[in-house]
C-alpha cells in the first residue's frame, strides 16, 4: 500500500515537474537562469523516475540499474539548486570554485556505477522482503551525506544573507527557494534514521524542492519579465508620447540617476531632453553608453519611445588606442587636451603640451625594416610611459610622432622629457650599429589660445631642435668627410648638445 501511495506521489510529481520543464523551455526570453532552472528539475525528473521503476520492477538487478540511473540526477541536483540561486542574486562564482562544486559529484557517479568492484560507496546491497533495496553504506556514501550537508547549510545561509536587502515581492520567492533547500534535506534526515522504514523518501523531497521552484517560476517568476528587464547591462527607458517616463530599469537609474527621483517616477516630469542631441553619448565615470532611440507600442494602444544605452567603454577604448602601441591616439589626442585646458582654466593649473618625434626614423625603416622600426616605435611608447605616464598622457599622434599632456608647467615637462630621451638614447637595438634619440619641444598653456595653437607652438619648438640637431650632424659628417649617413654616426643626442 505504502509503494502504491509513494508512485503515485512521483508520477504527479512527473507531471508537474515535465509541465515546468515545457514552459520555462517554450518562454522566449532570454535568462541567465534558464540554464540552471532546466537542468535542476530534469535533474529532479531523473531521480523520481528511477525510484518510481525502482519500486515497480521485480529483481534486484533491475531496481540496482535504476538506482544507478537516478544518481545521474541526484549527485547534480544540490549544486545546480545552489547555482540558481546564485546566479538568481546576481554574484558571480570563480571557475575553480565551481569545478570544485562539481568534483564530488562526479566522483560520487562514479563509485555508484562501479559498487560492484568496490565497496567505497555500497558495502552491500540486498532485496529484502518488502521488495525495497536495502544498503549498507560505505565511507564514500558517508562523505556525499556530508558534501550534501554542507552544501545545503551553505545554500541556506546565503538565500539567508540575501533576504535582509530585498523587497516584500522578492522576499516571497526567498522563501521558496529556501523551502525548496530545506525540504529534501529533511526527509534525507527521516529516511537515514529509518523512520521511512526503508522507503527513500528524500526523493518525495526532491520532488516537493522541484515543486516549489516550479511554483516560484510560475507565481513570482525567476523568469520574471521585470527581473529580466531590471538585471539587463543595456540601460532602457521607455518614455510615452508626451515624453513622461513609463518605465526605467536599474542600469538607465545607475546611467542618468534623476530618472530615479520621485518626481520623475511620478510621471509628471516631461523627460524630451533625453532624445536630444546631448544624450547621444553619456560618460559615466571611465564608463560610456550609446543611446538608441525606437518606437514602442502594447496590446492597450500605449505608444512612445525606447531609449537604450548601450556600454561602449571597450570598443571606445579600442577606438581610442593605437593597437601596436598601446597609447592614446590621434583621434583622442584634441578631445583630451580640450577637457584638459578648461579644467586648467577654472583651477587655474598649469598644463604644458610636449611633442616629441624619432629621429631619422625613416632611415631605420628604409635601412633595416619596418618589423624593426616598429620595435623602435614600441621603445619609444615604453619609455614615454615610464616616466611621463605619472604626469600626464601620452599619445602617439602619428607615425614617429608623440604627443604628451603634461598636468604642469613647462619647466616639470622639460625635465621629465630629458629624462626620457637619455633613457631612450642609452637603449641598444640589436639590429641597430648607433642610438636612436628623439627631438622633443614643450609649450605651456596660457589660459587663453586654441588647443590647436598649442599643439602649433611645441610642434615648432620641437622642429627647431630637430633641425639644429640635422644641421650639426651634417656638418660633422662634412669635417670628417665620413658618407655614413648622419644617424649611423650619432653617439647621442645629448652629447651632441653639450657640444
Amino acid at each position: 500500500m505504502a509503494g502504491m501511495i509513494m508512485s503515485g506521489f512521483l508520477i504527479a510529481g512527473l507531471a508537474m515537474t515535465g509541465a515546468a520543464v515545457i514552459l520555462i523551455l517554450t518562454d522566449h526570453h532570454e535568462t541567465s537562469l534558464r540554464e540552471y532552472a532546466i537542468l535542476g528539475l530534469f535533474c529532479s525528473i531523473l531521480i523520481m523516475l528511477s525510484y518510481y521503476v525502482e519500486l515497480n520492477t521485480p529483481g534486484i538487478a533491475a531496481k540496482i540499474d535504476a538506482v544507478k540511473f537516478g544518481y545521474i540526477g541526484r549527485v547534480f541536483i544540490n549544486p545546480l539548486l545552489l547555482m540558481l540561486a546564485v546566479r538568481y542574486y546576481d554574484t558571480k562564482v570563480g571557475r575553480l570554485w565551481q569545478f570544485l562544486l562539481y568534483l564530488i559529484p562526479v566522483i560520487t557517479l562514479y563509485l555508484v556505477f562501479n559498487f560492484e568492484r568496490s565497496d567505497l560507496y555500497y558495502e552491500a546491497i540486498v532485496l529484502g522482503p518488502d521488495g525495497l533495496l536495502h544498503i549498507t553504506p560505505g565511507p564514500a556514501y558517508i562523505a556525499y551525506i556530508a558534501y550534501n550537508t554542507v552544501l545545503t547549510m551553505i545554500f541556506i545561509s546565503y538565500c539567508l544573507y540575501q533576504r535582509a536587502s530585498l523587497r516584500r515581492r522578492e522576499k516571497a520567492n526567498n522563501t521558496l527557494l529556501l523551502a525548496a533547500g530545506v525540504v529534501p534535506f529533511l526527509t534525507l534526515l527521516l529516511y537515514l534514521s529509518g523512520w521511512s522504514q526503508g522507503y527513500e523518501i528524500t526523493t518525495i523531497g526532491i520532488m516537493i524542492g522541484a515543486l516549489l521552484v516550479t511554483f516560484s517560476i510560475l507565481r513570482y517568476g525567476l523568469l520574471n519579465k521585470e527581473e529580466m528587464l531590471q538585471n539587463m547591462a543595456t540601460g532602457l527607458v521607455f518614455l510615452d508620447n508626451e515624453y513622461r517616463l513609463v518605465y526605467a530599469n536599474r542600469k538607465a537609474v545607475q546611467i542618468i540617476p534623476a530618472l530615479g527621483t520621485p518626481l520623475v517616477r511620478s510621471h509628471k516630469l516631461d523627460l524630451k531632453q533625453l532624445c536630444d542631441e546631448e544624450f547621444a553619448a553619456i560618460q559615466v565615470g571611465t564608463a560610456s553608453y550609446q543611446r538608441k532611440i525606437t518606437e514602442w507600442t502594447n496590446g492597450e494602444g500605449q505608444h512612445g519611445k525606447l531609449l537604450t544605452f548601450d556600454d561602449i567603454t571597450e570598443i571606445r577604448s579600442r577606438l581610442n588606442r593605437d593597437q601596436m602601441t598601446g597609447l592614446l591616439n590621434h583621434a583622442s589626442f584634441y578631445p583630451m587636451l580640450d577637457d584638459a585646458m578648461t579644467d586648467s582654466n577654472q583651477k587655474q593649473m598649469p598644463l604644458t603640451v610636449s611633442i616629441a618625434d624619432i629621429d631619422s626614423f625613416k632611415h631605420v625603416n628604409d635601412t633595416y625594416g619596418h618589423a624593426n622600426g616598429d620595435i623602435v616605435l614600441i621603445a619609444m611608447a615604453q619609455t614615454l610611459q615610464k616616466f611621463c605616464g605619472p604626469y600626464g598622457d601620452i599619445f602617439r599622434y602619428g607615425g614617429e610622432e608623440f604627443a604628451v599632456i603634461f598636468h604642469g608647467d613647462i619647466a616639470l615637462a622639460e625635465e621629465i622629457m630629458g629624462k626620457a630621451l637619455k633613457a631612450f638614447s642609452a637603449i641598444d637595438f640589436d639590429f641597430l650599429p648607433y642610438h636612436v634619440t628623439f627631438s622633443y619641444g614643450s609649450a605651456e598653456f596660457d589660459q587663453l589660445e586654441t588647443s590647436v595653437a598649442l599643439f602649433d607652438r611645441a610642434d615648432q619648438l620641437m622642429y627647431t631642435r630637430k633641425n639644429a640637431l640635422h644641421a650639426r650632424e651634417r656638418a660633422a659628417a662634412a669635417i670628417s668627410g665620413n658618407p655614413v649617413h648622419p644617424a649611423e654616426n650619432r653617439e647621442s643626442h645629448t652629447e651632441i648638445k653639450e657640444a
